[in-house]
């Protein structure tokens, strides 16, 4: 199903519906006129308009695009033939009008709530229940993207964090994305791919990636993957399917709407994000390149958006900072290793999970007693997997045995230019 085909409501969005069944005369300008006095009122930029009305401006038209109210002077009705055969269209005279404020449609969203799509986010992923909660939220602020910034684009970059099977999860919850948003040509533009590559020469207002263990980029939030393991395609599949027009119908919703940072806000804004990079900056390598400068602003809208706020609150920015940071201890541990994220999922899951716990509990270049790794670390089933992925990580370099009752975890963080 494209965009401009849908017909039935609950793949409607709330403004779309608002904009078909209870405003006369208001719409996004779609003009049909080199003059641009010959236009329609679609319900979105996304859908046409099932109204059989046509606009004729006798005063400087509008300007395409724009969400207006026309003011009608006079009309008439005009039978027309196209290739299904005649129907009657009805032309209106516009006299004046007036610009219409998107955030003035939002007091509501359509059948989903922010919490069902959240929900709807999780359905892929099997693990502890906050960092499941953690990555889902991520999605959705990734599927909403985010406002164009002063001099900026907008949207939202995602570095995927994990192995092959829950990046396979991830790119399924994302479906929801409209394919027309997968051409850069689109004014909200999104690439979800295991290849990183830069983005030229969009005319698109907002970009937001998604890029599997991406290492040159600067993104925005980390969702680590590495904590989850992913339910059968089948399984999830069948649970989201029912779901995915209504949550596409959130998500056109949300990029119809361009949350304000209020002049009363924008010091918190510059304050926290001043906070976050003398609390961040130097607490050690992650996997991927942190962009840092847009971080707040660019989080804390998308999260406002998410909810349908129609200005940014202090609430939404300090929620916004909560998740990204979390997100980012999860990548920061994932690579306390500080092991090159490439190599580190060469690894087998046993092998990988033992080096991470051994980071995380353990001093590198340090001797330790091999009993004290055991008591520590509690996580293998048997003791055979445990002396396994042992001398994988020695066969790797990642460690080394000292003698035969201690190992030593190396230090194999990259050389800092």
């Amino acid at each position: 199903m494209t965009l401009k085909n849908r017909l039935y409501g609950h793949s409607l969005s709330a403004i779309e519906k608002e904009l078909i069944f209870s405003r006369e005369d208001e719409g996004f300008v779609r003009q049909i006129h080199s003059s641009g006095n010959v236009f329609y009122l679609d319900p979105s930029p996304f859908l046409e308009t099932p109204r059989r009305e046509l606009y004729v401006a006798h005063c400087p038209p509008p300007e395409n695009g724009s969400l207006v109210h026309v003011s009608v002077s006079t009309g008439k009705q005009e039978t027309v033939k196209d290739a299904a055969g005649y129907y009657t269209l009805e032309v209106k005279y516009v006299d004046s009008w007036s610009p219409v404020d998107p955030n003035s449609l939002c007091s509501g969203r359509g059948v989903l709530s922010p919490e069902e799509v959240h929900d709807y986010f999780t359905k892929p992923y099997l693990g502890e229940e906050e960092v499941v909660d953690g990555i889902a939220l991520c999605s959705a602020l990734y599927a909403v993207s985010s406002p164009p910034l002063s001099g900026e684009k907008g949207g939202v970059y995602a570095a995927i964090l994990g192995k092959n099977k829950p990046w396979l999860g991830f790119k399924k919850s994302l479906g929801i994305i409209p394919r027309e948003f997968l051409k850069v040509s689109s004014p909200f533009y999104y690439t979800i791919s295991s290849r990183e590559k830069k983005v030229e020469n969009s005319r698109a207002d907002e970009i937001s990636l998604a890029y599997l263990n991406p290492e040159r980029l600067p993104m925005h939030i980390p969702v680590v993957l590495e904590e989850v393991e992913v339910r059968s395609q089948k399984s999830y599949s069948m649970d989201m399917q029912s779901l995915n027009p209504m949550v596409t119908a959130f998500v056109l919703d949300s990029l119809m709407t361009k949350p304000e940072i209020p002049g009363s806000l924008e010091s918190h804004v510059t304050d926290t994000f001043h906070a976050v990079l003398e609390e961040f900056r130097g607490s050690g390598w992650v996997p991927y390149k942190q962009d840092f400068a847009s971080l707040v602003p660019r989080l804390s809208r998308s999260f406002a958006r998410y909810h349908a706020h129609l200005t940014l609150s202090k609430k939404d920015v300090s929620q916004a900072v909560d998740l990204w940071s979390d997100m980012y201890y999860r990548a920061r541990k994932v690579v306390s290793t500080q092991y090159e994220v490439s190599r580190l999922y060469r690894l087998d899951d046993n092998s990988r999970k033992l080096y991470l716990d051994l980071v995380d509990s353990f001093a590198l270049e340090i001797p330790i007693p091999l009993q004290e790794v055991r008591n520590q670390i509690t996580s293998f089933k048997n003791q055979w997997d445990f002396e396994e992925a042992l001398d994988t990580l020695n066969r790797y370099g990642l460690l080394t045995k000292p003698g035969h009752d201690s190992i030593k975890i190396l230090d194999n963080r990259p050389v800092k230019a």
